[in-house]
């Protein structure tokens, strides 16, 4: 089942700027008949939520049954709750761990939780519109993906020296005692002499 991309503008400008609309769509998350469908409940459901925003006080106070208290609140409030529970991965643990288990939440939720969540896009990042079930369940899929890629290693890099250098290549290696000697002391000298010698 999938849902409006833009459930506030099908539900119609009518739901924001009218008390009509405003009395329509709080009638749809009130139904108990089963006569309005999941899709309209949705719709309702933006629209009084974007109304909110702009309400008043005492608008926002009649908003705050039928958004809290309505049985389609309800039945939003028990998916995200059953949707949160079941993707908690605990606070130790590490990907991919969190990202399968909210994939694997995400898939053991009924058919009307699936489409209530993924159209409030829990543990998304906000956009514009809702997102279908089939949607929603790509981008936890992705998620997960991603977090299962293995990491690309650093490409570990050694600066060799020139007398190294020359070692690797078959030469003979820059010989630095004269230099060292100048200012060392007699025995020092000597040690650094010999030395030179002895890597020849």
């Amino acid at each position: 089942m999938q849902i409006s991309q833009n459930p506030v503008a099908d539900f119609g400008r009518s739901a924001i700027s009218y008390p009509d609309g405003v009395a329509a769509a709080a009638a749809a998350l009130n139904d108990t008949t089963g006569s309005v469908g999941l899709d309209e409940q949705l719709v309702a459901y933006h629209a009084l939520s974007a109304r909110w925003g702009g309400a008043g006080h005492v608008e926002r106070a009649a908003l705050a049954q039928v958004l809290v208290d309505s049985p389609f609140a309800k039945a939003v409030q028990s998916a995200l709750n059953t949707f949160t529970r079941a993707a908690w991965a605990g606070t130790s643990a590490v990907p991919p761990a969190p990202q399968r288990q909210a994939l694997e939440a995400f898939d053991g939720l009924s058919e009307t939780a699936q489409t209530i969540v993924a159209s409030l896009q829990v543990g998304l990042e906000s956009s514009n519109s809702p997102s279908s079930v089939s949607d929603y369940r790509s981008r936890l899929q992705a998620n997960l993906d991603g977090a299962q890629a293995p990491a690309a290693r650093p490409i570990d890099t050694v600066t060799l020296s020139a007398e190294a250098q020359a070692r690797l290549a078959g030469g003979v290696s820059p010989d630095a005692s004269p230099a060292a000697s100048e200012n060392a002391s007699p025995e020092m000298a000597v040690a650094i002499n010999a030395y030179g010698k002895a890597a020849r």
